[in-house]
């Protein structure tokens, strides 16, 4: 359960924007004795990481398959929050499968990070030997790496290029890896997002890379468990609500501040703090020029690059065996989730699956029924009992605006949760949080965001949750000196 804080008297807050950012920041303030007003357009909340319900059954469909890590303490902590982190089942097996055949998976072994998945490693039958010494000193590399100035500046693929990396090892192990994690091919992936998720996920912990699939509907994850512990705080959560306006004032300093959120019903909203929790493009729109032009804060913001990610659901008419996560090496499918497993519905139903492909800017103008085809081609290659199975139902979903791309460079973009209009405070996975483009960084943009206006009223907290314990070895090989 949340620690019991001494009350702020009387201070209000609105929060535009009920995705994980706006979720992690109306709960936290909530716990302090904020008077909450959480407002989102849709009926669900999550934002992208949320559900949409489908007129012709009801069901909730997720937007796009969504999952997490040990290594997202933020995230773990706003579920705990909410009270449902029992509806995150953790896998401590990662499952793989090649175009050749050939299955594979990472697991611990009992030896201490950044060894703890080393057997299975070894074991690996997609990759061969050269690679996976390749693989082993690229991951020592970054272990002991110290510039993280030039890590921003370089793209991992020149990074892999430099430490002569196998193309067989950049194909099957470390583009599926990063290209999941950051929604971008690994020639516009950072090395300063590459490096924290292997660092983080992978090398300096041993259950860091657990991987967390919900067993509910996201937007069954966050809707009420949001909505019941706003209202057991004084809150609201206003669904289906549409801002309409900003309205700024000028202080008796000659600063703006926002005075007033008018919404489209026409009803006008006041509160003592503000926050946005909205993507950045989506922000910009709301704001008068009056308050953006000239102000490098706001402007570039104008340089954050988005990233867009598919999600295709798919209903058969009879059971398919397939694991609950399954990453496909070489095919344009990334991933196959057996939803009849991650839901708790039993393997003996027809089965529905759920497939995702990241950074399909490729797709933009592709019709969702050849996206459908080559999708259904993958999932029939890789499940025998898909072969012959009659597809009853089907949903392709696209998210052209899904996550910012992490590009060398982007960072000195994302933008400090405190804005300069001394009132308003931003949160957003674009945000800055030291985080690629994922849940735990939108948890923890909103929690930042929490403990500025808590600063503001005197309070200092604490909010964002400490990073997994290193590893003993870990932390004996990172204090190394590093090797040129």
């Amino acid at each position: 359960m949340p620690v019991v804080h001494e009350p702020v008297n009387g201070k209000s807050v609105i929060v535009i924007g009920g995705g994980v950012a706006g979720i992690a920041t109306a709960t936290a303030l909530a716990d302090f004795g904020f008077q909450v007003d959480l407002i989102e357009k849709r009926p669900l909340l999550g934002g992208r990481a949320s559900s949409h319900v489908d007129p012709q059954t009801g069901m909730q469909i997720d937007e796009c398959q969504h999952g997490t890590m040990r290594c997202c303490t933020s995230l773990a902590d706003l579920l705990k929050r909410l009270g449902v982190e029992d509806q995150i089942r953790y896998h401590d097996t990662l499952r793989f499968l090649d175009i050749d055949g050939n299955r594979s998976t990472i697991s611990g072994c009992g030896l201490p990070a950044p060894l703890h998945t080393s057997l299975s490693f070894l074991l690996f039958r997609s990759l061969g030997f050269r690679d996976k010494l390749g693989i082993a000193w690229a991951m020592i590399a970054m272990i002991r790496y110290r510039d993280k100035k030039a890590l921003e500046s370089l793209d991992i693929a020149s990074w892999f290029a430099q430490l002569s990396q196998t193309e067989q090892a950049i194909k099957r192990f470390w583009s599926p890896i990063l290209v999941s994690a950051c929604n971008e091919t690994i020639e516009r992936i950072s090395c300063t997002h590459a490096f924290k998720i292997f660092l983080d996920g992978f090398l300096l912990n041993h259950e860091a890379y657990h991987f967390g699939v919900p067993r509910v509907p996201l937007g069954t994850l966050y809707t009420m468990p949001t909505v019941d512990y706003l209202t057991k705080r004084g809150g609201r959560v206003r669904l289906k609500t549409m801002v309409d306006k900003l309205q700024f004032e000028v202080d008796g300093n000659g600063k703006s501040y926002l005075k007033s959120v008018s919404l489209q019903n026409r009803e006008r909203l006041t509160a003592e703090y503000y926050v946005s929790a909205l993507q950045h493009d989506l922000l910009l729109k709301l704001l008068p020029s009056v308050v953006t032009t000239g102000v490098p804060y706001w402007e570039q913001m104008r340089d954050i690059e988005l990233s867009p990610i598919i999600g295709v659901h798919l209903w058969f008419d009879r059971v398919i065996e397939c694991p609950e996560a399954l990453a496909t090496l070489d095919r344009e499918t990334e991933w196959i989730f057996n939803k009849n497993l991650n839901f708790d519905l039993g393997n003996d139903k027809p089965t529905y699956l759920s497939a995702v492909i990241s950074a399909t800017h490729r797709y933009a103008n592709t019709p969702k029924e050849e996206i459908l085809a080559r999708v259904l081609e993958d999932v029939r290659a890789c499940l025998p009992e898909a072969r012959n199975a009659e597809l009853l139902k089907w949903q392709v979903v696209k998210w052209p605006k899904a996550t910012f791309s992490p590009l060398p460079g982007n960072e000195r973009f994302r933008p400090d949760q405190c804005s300069p209009i001394s009132n308003l405070f931003v949160a957003g996975e674009w945000t800055n949080t030291e985080w690629p483009s994922t849940m735990e960084s939108a948890a923890r943009s909103g929690y930042r965001a929490a403990e500025y206006i808590l600063k503001r009223e005197g309070i200092a907290a604490s909010i964002v949750a400490p990073g997994l314990k290193r590893g003993w070895l870990a932390n004996v090989l990172s204090r190394a000196q590093r090797h040129e």
